[in-house]
């Protein structure tokens, strides 16, 4: 049975060492199932509906999602990796969790710290809360 990995990327270096890791694991382990997620914030507050249209928010937000996701893709890419893309909008710690158990991931693998200004001491608060909320293992990646 192939074992069944999410990799949830923002686009930060620590993504990118993710993205690195999971790469050496799939030449360690035949058939690995690679998930690669990029969750967007809502970007619902009446200050943003008042300042875009619909359409252009969605367009907006799915340009930063592709620019979050491409150097993790690159480097899968550059390794042979065979995954599969997903994108998001919501808050990003319980998204990733959810995602994780309806995709059948057997593990996650993020980096210990993203993008976010508001990070923990130690750990990116998003890691903090996906190691909280998530109901199988997660590997985070220094």
């Amino acid at each position: 049975m192939p074992c069944k990995l999410l990799l949830p990327v923002d686009g930060s270096e620590g993504s990118a060492r993710a993205a690195r890791h999971v790469a050496g694991l799939a030449r360690m382990v035949p058939g690995l199932e690679v998930h690669l997620l990029n969750v967007q914030p809502p970007g619902d507050d009446w200050m943003t509906r008042r300042a875009f249209k619909p359409e252009e928010l969605a367009r907006m937000e799915q340009e930063w999602a592709e620019a979050a996701i491409e150097p993790a893709r690159a480097i899968l890419k550059a390794a042979g990796v065979t995954f599969s893309e997903h994108f998001a909008q919501g808050e990003i710690a319980p998204t990733i969790a959810r995602l994780a158990k309806e995709l059948g991931c057997d593990q996650i693998v993020m980096g210990s710290r993203g993008q976010s200004a508001l990070g923990g001491l130690l750990m990116g608060s998003v890691a903090t809360k996906v190691l909280h909320l998530a109901e199988m293992p997660v590997t985070l990646v220094k």
